[in-house]
């Protein structure tokens, strides 16, 4: 008998069985050619010319290399979307089940060489709000335990992913306290406020200690965005004009606006919104860039500048400013963007952040945590650290691995549901 939980990631996946007795929950490596084996990147790409499907960071890398197939990303954003049902890839039909499911079938094959017997329980994390629609909100755990069956997961149980890193973070006390967990991922943050110590470790049944929880989309990718907004926009056509027959005509903001989800940029590279580029950058007032934008549609290239942004938020994390070098096809862009701009643009996602927070808080009737524990992604940029620290005071924040807490905290929820108890938080349905 055998028990995994499964991390599935906007922009990483991790996965993690349950340690032996009161060991800790062992992290897998999952992904043999990324830096942090632990992480497989939740990117797919389709070669053109091949029957393969490559995953993680060999996606990436044959992407880079040959520019030419179908990339996707952040499969998981479309989960609760009524709108995406399927797409077609070498003229075939893909559900987005299929696909998710192609991700998870490569996690579950490095998860078979790490354990023995089949797997028996398979506890996947889920946001706290898929969407504030509970149709949609039921709509994406369903699919996702759809393409978890597909992939050779069968029954999948669903536990809140704040709910998760608290039950890692756990293993550390040596006193019971009420905590607050913030997770903040790649599409996502989540808040849960919950009772955690040794009196209650060893329990297998965990719901009750569950206070309350609430999420928001905010995450690192509209982190990422705020840089492309307020600095790179420009540089690629926003905010000019062309001529029409009788008068000059601002460039509709919807096309530049479509680089804040680097994903949705290919709706630019449909034939129609194409040429209608091409022509404008004859009479446009800033030609130069707008022909940055047509050649980021034209040579599907914005991945590559996401991949810079994110770097650049990375630096913020350490230092005052960054650099923005990007130089691809025949786009040369050089800009810098200072840690205290990043600040200002970022500070309504920020006060979003505090509102879910407050909104926690409200359904545990205003009771205060002992301890606030952060982990994810953005957990690390400084300003959302101290966000924190000024709401509830420096000394209640902890920290735990920013990518990995929740996998781990998952794969002790499914050494729990192993030994016959119940999988905590709302969702814990098979």
């Amino acid at each position: 008998m055998s028990a995994v939980g499964i991390d599935f990631g906007t922009s990483n996946s991790a996965a993690a069985i349950p340690g032996a007795g009161d060991e800790p929950a062992r992290v897998l490596a999952i992904d043999e050619r990324a830096t942090d084996m632990r992480l497989l990147r939740s990117v797919l790409f389709f070669p053109d010319g091949s029957t393969g499907i490559l995953a993680g960071e060999a996606a990436i890398e044959s992407y880079l290399r040959d520019f030419e197939g179908r990339f996707l990303q952040s499969i998981k954003t479309f989960l609760p979307s009524t709108a995406f049902t399927h797409t077609e890839i070498r003229r075939k039909t893909w559900r987005l089940e299929q696909l998710i499911a192609v991700l998870l079938g490569k996690i579950r094959e490095s998860v078979e060489r790490a354990v023995s017997g089949a797997l028996t329980h398979t506890v996947f994390g889920r946001p706290a709000v898929f969407s504030p629609d509970p149709e949609k909100d039921a709509l994406a755990q369903t699919r996702l335990a759809t393409a978890a069956g597909l992939a050779g997961f069968p029954h999948p149980v669903f536990v809140i992913e704040p709910i998760a890193a608290a039950l890692r973070y756990e293993e550390s006390l040596d006193r019971d306290e009420v905590v607050l967990v913030g997770d903040f991922g790649a599409g996502t943050s989540d808040f849960t406020l919950m009772r955690l110590g040794p009196s209650r470790r060893h329990a297998l049944d965990r719901r009750d200690d569950v206070i309350a929880s609430s999420g928001v989309y905010v995450g690192g990718d509209r982190f990422d965005a705020a840089i492309v907004e307020h600095r790179l926009l420009p540089l690629f056509g926003a905010g000019s004009t062309y001529a029409t027959l009788f008068r000059r005509t601002e460039l509709p903001h919807w096309m530049t606006r479509k680089l804040l989800a680097w994903h949705e940029l290919s709706m630019l590279r449909e034939k129609s919104n194409l040429e209608f580029l091409q022509s404008a950058v004859k009479t446009s007032d800033k030609p130069r860039e707008l022909q940055n934008l047509v050649t980021l549609a034209e040579e599907n290239l914005a991945f590559h500048l996401y991949r810079v942004v994110e770097e650049a938020k990375r630096i913020l994390s350490d230092g005052d400013q960054a650099r923005i070098s990007f130089h691809e096809a025949d786009i040369d862009i050089e800009a810098s963007v200072t840690r205290a701009e990043f600040e200002r643009w970022t500070a309504p996602l920020r006060a979003e952040l505090l509102l879910a927070v407050d909104r926690c808080l409200a359904r545990a009737h205003g009771r205060v945590p002992d301890a606030v524990f952060l982990t994810g992604g953005s957990s690390k940029i400084p300003s959302v650290r101290q966000a924190f620290a000024e709401r509830f005071g420096e000394g209640r924040l902890r920290e735990g691995d920013a990518f990995t807490s929740v996998a781990a905290g998952l794969g002790r929820a499914a050494g729990l549901l192993a030994s016959g108890g119940a999988a905590p938080g709302r969702g814990a349905v098979g």
